[in-house]
């Protein structure tokens, strides 16, 4: 019974150290509309940001 005890024990820690790191990523990877505002050299809502890159 005590190995199950573990087991279980395991998992919940593994799904909460799983969602924390997610969450993690996911903030790290995905910039705020603010950041990409800030970046942006124009204002201008007709002239596409410069991240888009030009052709």
């Amino acid at each position: 019974m005590v190995p199950f005890k573990f087991l279980l024990l395991s998992a919940v820690v593994a799904a909460v150290l799983a969602a924390i790191g997610v969450t993690t990523m996911m903030a790290a990877l995905n910039p705020s509309a603010t950041e990409i505002a800030q970046n942006a050299a124009n204002n201008d809502p007709l002239i596409p940001p410069d991240f888009y890159g030009s052709r």
